[in-house]
């Protein structure tokens, strides 16, 4: 999540630093500040905007994972044909508490990535635990 992030911000250093600098007059250079800024503001807010219409239920039968702004679009996963479950933290992930599940199931979808999500492997534990649940005749 903060990776993208981090990109645009040094794209904005070199080109505040080494680009602007080249132009003399003070209103190009405010120019640049702004509009630069501006693209900043922009792309975190289009991330932010990213990750908070992500969202995924979890039932006693299915993973549900939910994405879209305007439209939507679902995805399902049934418990059952659940084989792994992959927790992964970047550094900042550690840091602040968030992480991302890579599942993998033997449906059609194969492996399903849910980013940006707060304590992941507290889920991961109630995913496991509902997969528990599931009577025997039935897997």
């Amino acid at each position: 999540m903060l990776g993208p992030l981090f990109l645009i911000f040094s794209l904005w250093l070199i080109i505040w630093f080494w680009i602007c600098p080249l132009w003399e007059f003070l209103i190009f250079k405010f120019l640049c500040l702004f509009f630069f800024s501006m693209m900043i503001l922009l792309a975190t807010f289009v991330f932010y905007l990213d990750w908070r219409f992500n969202r995924f239920y979890l039932t006693n039968f299915r993973l549900i994972k939910e994405r879209g702004i305007i439209g939507k679009k679902y995805t399902s996963i049934w418990l059952v044909k659940i084989q792994d479950i992959l927790c992964q933290f970047g550094i900042w992930g550690r840091i602040f508490g968030f992480g991302d599940l890579l599942i993998e199931s033997a449906a059609e979808l194969g492996q399903e990535r849910f980013k940006g999500l707060p304590f992941p492997l507290k889920i991961q534990e109630m995913i496991e635990n509902e997969i528990r649940k599931i009577p025997a005749s039935l897997i």
